[in-house]
């Protein structure tokens, strides 16, 4: 870790290429999690090479692994490359694979830790930058860190240096805030305490600037790197300096009236007398994952994964929030006047499967012998009754991280009820009731679309003009879903054939959401709703270099649909589309 290695007498600053973390507020730390808090080795990706620096990428997990390519440094020193790749998250928060990002992000140099902003869809990230000089007349590579973009819109994209970087000196390690236009990252630049310190710079919708050291009790003459911002407001890093456990240890720091507090040292099992850096935690603060070389691993570094039953830090941002759920009809979509709803907090964490959150019942199977586990989540004292109005709608306060169960009834109807997840449905949702004597079914947001009958491709006219937009209405999305309905993508096919007659044609795809739901989390979907466009038109035989993608989420909807405003199926599914520019 930033330690120089000598190749036949020249000195190479290699920086062992890791990632970043966040957590919430206070005293930072909350005590009271860290009897609950549990460690876990994430066998099924970690090697006996390393796997090292984690990193939130949309609904996976990045990280920095040792692969198969070999780099030769010097006539007698070879070491593996460090490349990036990334991780499916199981329902449990385990990792499951490992796919590898294409040859335009993994180099012929080593790549390290990685911050991912979604509302551009770009990746930053740390590569070794070499340098050829003549000192006292031979030719001797020298080796720095520089931080790198890459535009994930792109199938194959160009990957450049950002303006932070700087000539003879390492810039590595970047974290971004969530609206991805603040960067924390590790610098051995001039003008600093020693050795690597933390600076912090400013996205002005061009470049970044205003770069300036963090300063204060947080940057010391020892290594400060690995950096990682959590809601905006809570910043981990680690730090080889005096007084820790050894090696590098984690420690958490809270921005407050404009400053960083005095860095808290994060306390064992997190930390040991070995290097842990790294650490990432879910915005609930219940499960995250960093990396170590402490032993029983698997070998070198190592991701570990982290589960508590209450949020490790002691203070959320934002505690409570205000939610609009409006109750319609299923056949008619009218709102239903006074219904009535209960709401009930939950001990589950819908993204972290612990047994002890449900209450567990065992049950005779249909066969002899067989047994069924009937799981209950655990509920806390419901909620005061709360009734719609005449049009079907009502509003509550709830805590942005609990998780409820809501009943909904109304005479007539069926009773249904639902998980309820602040991050996934937002500030504004609908529950759809049954009418008695209707096939039982539950659906949140209204019924699946109907796919049109079908057409043939062939009949369908797309224009070759460049500068040409067209929108699909009729690729559909099941609601809250990337995956395009079965024979629901004619539009697509018709694209697909024309580009495959005219090889000059270049297409951009933007795809477009709903307002239900958080607005970052229909971002992302945006982003996977055009990426699976992309891939339905590859695997028509259509070269992926003539496709690239954007993602707006809710932020262009074509109708009166807006957060808080009830709205039939068919309305919301008119901002539910692809849009399709012609390039050449």
């Amino acid at each position: 870790m930033c330690k120089p290695i000598k190749i036949e007498g020249i000195s190479v600053a290699i920086v062992s290429l890791l990632l970043s973390f966040g957590g919430m507020s206070q005293s930072a730390i909350n005590k009271d999690a860290l009897p609950s808090l549990r460690i876990y080795n994430e066998k099924s990706i970690n090697t006996a090479n390393l796997e090292s620096s984690p990193a939130f990428v949309g609904d996976k997990i990045g990280f920095v692994f040792t692969g198969n390519k070999i780099k030769i440094l010097g006539k007698e020193i070879a070491e593996p490359y460090y490349e990036l790749g990334y991780s499916i998250v199981n329902q449990d928060n385990s990792l499951q694979g490992k796919q590898i990002y294409n040859k335009r992000i993994n180099s012929d140099l080593h790549e390290g830790a990685m911050s991912y902003d979604a509302h551009q869809n770009k990746l930053f990230f740390t590569r070794v930058h070499k340098e050829t000089r003549k000192i006292k007349g031979v030719e001797t590579d020298t080796f720095y860190l520089r931080i790198m973009s890459a535009d994930l819109n792109i199938a194959k994209p160009d990957v450049a240096p950002i303006n932070l970087n700087v000539e003879k000196y390492s810039v590595c390690h970047p974290a971004l805030t969530s609206d991805g236009k603040t960067m924390i990252y590790a610098s051995n630049k001039t003008g600093g305490k020693g050795g690597m310190d933390l600076y912090i710079a400013y996205f002005n919708g061009e470049e970044w600037s205003g770069s300036i050291n963090i300063g204060g009790n947080t940057n010391t003459a020892s290594n400060e790197i690995f950096p990682n911002i959590l809601n905006d407001s809570i910043l981990i890093f680690a730090s080889d300096r005096p007084g820790g456990f050894g090696g590098f240890d984690m420690y958490v720091s809270v921005l407050r009236n404009g400053s960083w507090d005095t860095p808290e040292i994060l306390p064992s099992p997190l930390n040991s007398p070995f290097d842990d850096l790294g650490l990432i935690v879910r915005e609930n603060g219940k499960s995250g994952y960093f990396a170590s070389n402490r032993p029983g691993g698997n070998g070198k570094d190592d991701i570990y994964r982290f589960e508590t039953s209450i949020p490790l830090f002691s203070a959320e941002p934002v505690l409570m929030a205000t939610s609009t759920v409006t109750i319609l009809d299923k056949l008619t979509l009218e709102g239903i006047g006074f219904a009535k709803i209960t709401l009930t907090p939950l001990d589950i964490d819908i993204n972290n499967f612990t047994l002890s959150s449900y209450n567990v019942d065992m049950l005779s199977g249909r066969d002899p012998g067989d047994l069924i586990l009937k799981l209950t989540p655990k509920k806390g004292k419901s909620y005061p009754e709360i009734t719609t109005d005449s049009s079907g709608i009502t509003t509550f306060q709830l805590k942005k991280a609990q998780k409820y169960l809501i009943k909904t009834a109304a005479p007539g109807y069926v009773e249904t009820s639902l998980i309820y997840d602040y991050s996934i449905f937002g500030s504004a949702f609908n529950m759809v009731l049954e009418p008695e004597g209707e096939e039982e079914m539950t659906e949140v947001g209204g019924p699946a679309p109907e796919v049109k009958d079908q057409v043939d491709p062939k009949t369908v006219d797309i224009p070759l003009e460049a500068g040409t937009v067209l929108v699909f209405d009729n690729i559909y999305y099941e609601y809250n879903s990337s995956v395009i309905l079965r024979g629901a993508a004619v539009e697509l096919d018709a694209l697909a054939r024309m580009m495959l007659l005219n090889p000059e044609v270049k297409v951009r795809l933007e795809s477009h959401t709903d307002s239900r739901g958080a607005a970052p989390y229909n971002l992302q979907l945006s982003l996977d709703r055009a990426t699976a466009a992309r891939q339905y038109l590859t695997n028509l035989g259509v070269d992926e270099d003539r496709i690239s993608i954007r993602g707006y989420g809710e932020s262009k909807l074509r109708n009166e649909c807006t957060d808080n405003v009830p709205c039939s199926e068919s309305k919301h599914r008119y901002n539910r589309r692809t849009e399709v520019v012609i390039e050449k």
